[in-house]
This record gives C-alpha cells, sequence and structure tokens, in this order.
C-alpha cells in the first residue's frame, strides 16, 4: 500500500522528466531543496527539484552516481538520465504508461483482504519552508498510512497545472486497474489524491510503515524563485539516447 501511493504520489509530483526543447531563453521559475530521510536515522538524501511552466526536474544529489528525472506535464513525457552509463531514455506518454502499468504488475498481490481508504482534514498547520500548509492524513482500514502537508501559496499555482496532474492521475489510476490485485488504485484512492492535489501544493509527506515500526518523510526545506534557463530540462551534452524499445530487446 505505502509503495503504490508513494509511487503515484512521486510520479504525479516530483518524478521528474523533460522535453527537449530549443529555446534559450530564460524563464521565471522554482528552484526547491528537499530531504528524504526515516525518522531516527540521521542520514538524509538531498534532492534538488525544478519546477517551471509544468515542467520539473528531480535530482538526487550525493551517491556515487546520482539519477535526474524530468517530466513535461504538458506532453506526459518523461526522460531518465544515467549518469554512471552516460544514457538517458526517453518515453512518451504511451511507453511511460506502459512501464508503469509493468513495474505495478511486478507488485501486484493477490489478496482477499478488504480495504477502505480514507481521507481526513485536519484543522492543523505548519509553516514549512517558509510557506503556510494544512496537514491531510490518509487511513488504511482506521490505521494511520500517510500524512501530507499541502499549500495553496499561488507561487505554485503559477508553474503547476492541477488539470494535467489530474488528467496523468487518471491515467494511472487506469493503467494500475487493469493490472489489478494489491496494485490497483482504487476509486476512493483516486478522488483521495485528486483532493488532495487540489488543495494545493505537497511540501512534507509523512508514510507510516504497515507495522508502524518505520516512518518516512519527503520536505520541502527551502524554494527560492529564479529563472531557469531551457537547457535545465534537455539531456545532458553528449550522452546517448535509448528507446523504450531498446530496454524491451534487452529484457
Amino acid at each position: 500500500m505505502r509503495m503504490q501511493l508513494k509511487v503515484l504520489y512521486i510520479l504525479v509530483f516530483t518524478a521528474l522528466f523533460a522535453s527537449v526543447g530549443l529555446e534559450k531563453i530564460a524563464y521565471s521559475g522554482l528552484i526547491m531543496e528537499q530531504v528524504d530521510y526515516q525518522q531516527g536515522d540521521s542520514n538524509k538524501q538531498s534532492v534538488t527539484i525544478y519546477l517551471q511552466n509544468n515542467k520539473s526536474k528531480q535530482i538526487q544529489n550525493g551517491g556515487p552516481f546520482p539519477p535526474t528525472v524530468i517530466m513535461d506535464l504538458n506532453s506526459g513525457d518523461i526522460m531518465y538520465v544515467n549518469h554512471e552509463k552516460k544514457l538517458y531514455i526517453f518515453l512518451n506518454r504511451e511507453e511511460y504508461l506502459k512501464y508503469m502499468g509493468s513495474v505495478m504488475s511486478e507488485n501486484k498481490t493477490d489478496t482477499d483482504v478488504s480495504r477502505k481508504v480514507t481521507l481526513k482534514k485536519t484543522d492543523e498547520s505548519a509553516s514549512i519552508a517558509g510557506y503556510n500548509s494544512k496537514k491531510y492524513e490518509i487511513y488504511e482500514n482506521g490505521k494511520l498510512q500517510s500524512e501530507y502537508w499541502v499549500s495553496n501559496d499561488p507561487i505554485f499555482y503559477q508553474e503547476i497545472d492541477l488539470d494535467k496532474m489530474s488528467k496523468l492521475m487518471s491515467d494511472l489510476k487506469g493503467m494500475s486497474q487493469n493490472v489489478g490485485g494489491s496494485a490497483s488504485i482504487s476509486d476512493d484512492e483516486y478522488k483521495i489524491f485528486k483532493e488532495i492535489n487540489e488543495g494545493g501544493y505537497t511540501m512534507k509527506a509523512v508514510y507510516h510503515s504497515p507495522d508502524s515500526d518505520k516512518v518516512f518523510v519527503e520536505e520541502i526545506v527551502g524554494v527560492k524563485k529564479q529563472d531557469i534557463p531551457q537547457s535545465e530540462f534537455q539531456p545532458p551534452a553528449g550522452y546517448e539516447k535509448i528507446t523504450y524499445q531498446d530496454i524491451l530487446k534487452q529484457q
């Protein structure tokens, strides 16, 4: 459950990939710093996120070969960059959904256990990275599963189109239902995420493991508005392009 909700959240908000535009004009955008960690563990993963005109780019900082993911929400195109092998793979919307279908299928498990997923909109609010954020809680069979702190500050709406975000979510939901099993995203889950998305941009997400012994956090700790050159959303110079078909041939 945590995996499928976390995957959906990441894909819609922070799975980041790019179109290969040729423009060289700089446009205003947002550059955010995020930290990912397990509560109680001093090790934290730093992530840099670029947002601009429905395009997003996520860079994991640290490690020998940190990956980069770029997404164009306008077209649904996605790019994964492998810095170790100096390769990048470009997936159009259809290929991306096929890929997600295969991922969900691999994680599918047959289960007869009834799952009831509900949303609680709390009165709690907090300043996260300087932006007022309201707390939403998701429960599975009455047990706290995840928390989302969202900000409705206009600065985020200027860069992200929520209607296009919801369309991508709808496509992912349809793909999950084709897969079935525990990997399937239910109508209730889809409505919950749609409501959270419409509430604002997620500044902090907290995921509770099924046995409640581990808690994982993704939190925005810094936001700055800055002109971002279009080159940030293009593949690195000198990297080789591979296709989805190339990956299939290797399987």
